[in-house]
């Protein structure tokens, strides 16, 4: 028995409501913090090991690639934070329809550029 179903192959003509976005944005901020805590517990194991590791730590902090991991890490942070809350007042039965969920996916989006933006200049 043969589908007689429409094929799309072009991932580039699929356009998704701010909603999705925001709901795969949110799987790939945890993701990252899975990987940022491992990064994080390894820079404390070598801190606390002793005060070379600490001063070694130090040094890393100072520079740009590892500052640009941090702000990855805390900017994953802020918008997971954001997004969960979202989803904990979806839970609660609001912000359901589709016209405020897309609203309230921009407003998490907007609000996490700024925080990034406000961290950013914080580490730099």
């Amino acid at each position: 028995m043969k589908k007689q179903r429409p094929v799309n192959l072009d991932l580039t003509t699929i356009k998704m409501h701010p909603a999705a976005n925001a709901s795969i944005l949110h799987r790939i901020s945890g993701v990252i913090m899975v990987f940022a805590i491992g990064i994080l517990l390894w820079t404390l194991s070598i801190s606390l090991s002793s005060a070379e590791g600490f001063s070694q730590i130090q040094g890393y902090l100072d520079g740009l690639f590892f500052s640009f991991i941090i702000f990855g890490c805390l900017s994953a942070l802020t918008y997971h934070l954001l997004a969960g809350i979202r989803h904990l007042f979806m839970d609660m039965g609001h912000f359901e329809e589709l016209a405020s969920g897309n609203a309230t996916a921009k407003l998490i989006m907007i609000i996490w550029l700024a925080v990034s933006a406000v961290i950013g200049v914080w580490l730099w």
